[in-house]
């Protein structure tokens, strides 16, 4: 009976959390007057789809101070852990990128400009590049801009490959990446599934990675280094989830 509840209750929410996404996208574009308000009515809307599934979001670490120019590389396994970034993040970043596939829901590409989300272009390099030197010139102003370093919702209990893009912004820009890994989504809802577990899932700002010296040759070398750290981070909160680690 347990199971069957816990489905009703993540069919539930998530049916008003992706149903209710053009609605959403629609006040974002029409009626926020500025980011901070855009970003509000996103964070509100993921809020409800936690609350609904009795999940909480515990955050530890330090994040990036404003004016640090940063990357903040992200993993995600669930569509759970999206709906947290949606939660918490926003304090921390001025950009973040998406993907394109969010611009197909209704006012999906008005609202994610008015919020700072840029939509990264599937299979279109040209596109891809542009964005990449728009990211770069705002993270040398001092920004901090948020790339995926999976590219996507991974779907597995552990980290997924990671792809180049967020260490070409971090080594063009010459700035460290600064590794956010988040732990639990998979446990609670995973990838497929609609079943709502209670549950926490954490976030963790860890420690900055340098990128002084690097060259985008070394971008490959870069993205797997950043990998391994999250690898090391997500065993962590694992172990803390279990209430074996710190």
């Amino acid at each position: 009976m347990n199971a069957v509840a816990q489905t009703c209750r993540g069919a539930f929410a998530s049916a008003l959390w992706l149903g209710g996404m053009p609605y959403l996208n629609m006040r974002v574009a029409r009626s926020a007057a500025d980011v901070a308000q855009a970003r509000r009515l996103i964070a509100r809307h993921c809020r409800l789809f936690l609350d609904r599934c009795r999940v909480k979001v515990e955050v530890d670490g330090d994040p990036p101070m404003p004016g640090q120019g940063c990357v903040l590389s992200y993993n995600e396994s669930s569509f759970m852990d999206v709906a947290a970034f949606a939660k918490v993040m926003w304090p921390y970043l001025e950009h973040a990128a998406a993907a394109e596939l969010y611009g197909y829901i209704p006012f999906g590409r008005r609202a994610a400009a008015k919020s700072n989300i840029a939509l990264v272009p599937r299979g279109n390099r040209a596109g891809t590049d542009r964005l990449l030197v728009d990211m770069v010139a705002a993270i040398k102003t001092g920004d901090r801009v948020a790339w995926g370093g999976e590219g996507r919702i991974a779907g597995i209990d552990g980290i997924g490959h990671f792809k180049i893009g967020g260490s070409l912004l971090a080594i063009r820009a010459q700035v460290p990446i600064q590794p956010v890994a988040f732990y639990g989504g998979h446990a609670i809802m995973p990838l497929g599934s609609v079943r709502a577990r209670p549950g926490t899932v954490y976030v963790r700002f860890g420690a900055p990675i340098p990128t002084k010296g690097l060259e985008e040759a070394d971008a490959r070398a870069f993205a797997d280094q950043t990998r391994a750290v999250f690898v090391s981070m997500y065993a962590d909160l694992k172990q803390k989830s279990a209430g074996i680690g710190p």
